[in-house]
């Protein structure tokens, strides 16, 4: 964790109201950058030039939208969620609904499509079509999502 602790990383003031009102700490985000930039895991934006990564150090995923400058990194929003993103296993089993995303997985290079995965939260588990890697798996949950139909299904569960 000490490693996480060097990324530089820098927020506007905006963004900085932002993650203070999700509850989000700097630690978190520091910690998802390095995980990103160390294994490769993450998305890359080929026209902004932005990577977006999670890390889900516990019961929570913290989702970083960030770009690099020099050795530093400029932290555009942040999110998170705490339903755990399923697959069977195997990407081939996934149902293709279509429809590209803008992201392109930074490990295999390709671009995100919609497919049919699950989400779980507790006992409950939602299958969703969302945009994924059809080679490695990697399941995109966006902001809006997570700040709304995600965050409400969670209070919804927890309420009963």
């Amino acid at each position: 964790m000490d490693q996480c602790k060097r990324i530089n990383i820098h927020i506007s003031e905006d963004v900085e109201r932002l993650i203070e009102e999700r509850l989000i700490l700097r630690e978190d985000l520091q910690n998802v950058i390095y995980n990103a930039e160390t294994s490769g895991k993450k998305l890359t934006h080929p026209f902004s030039c932005r990577s977006l990564a999670y890390c889900r150090p516990k019961a929570v995923s913290y989702w970083v939208e960030y770009s690099r400058i020099n050795d530093d990194y400029q932290v555009h929003s942040a999110y998170s969620h705490r339903m755990v993103m399923k697959s069977s296993g195997s990407t081939k089993e996934w149902v293709k609904s279509g429809g590209d995303s803008e992201w392109l997985c930074n490990l295999c290079q390709v671009p995100l499509e919609v497919q049919t995965v699950r989400l779980q939260y507790m006992q409950s588990i939602f299958p969703i079509n969302l945009p994924a890697c059809s080679l490695c798996g990697f399941i995109l949950i966006d902001e809006k999502l997570a700040t709304g139909k995600l965050a409400e299904a969670e209070q919804a569960l927890e309420d009963k």
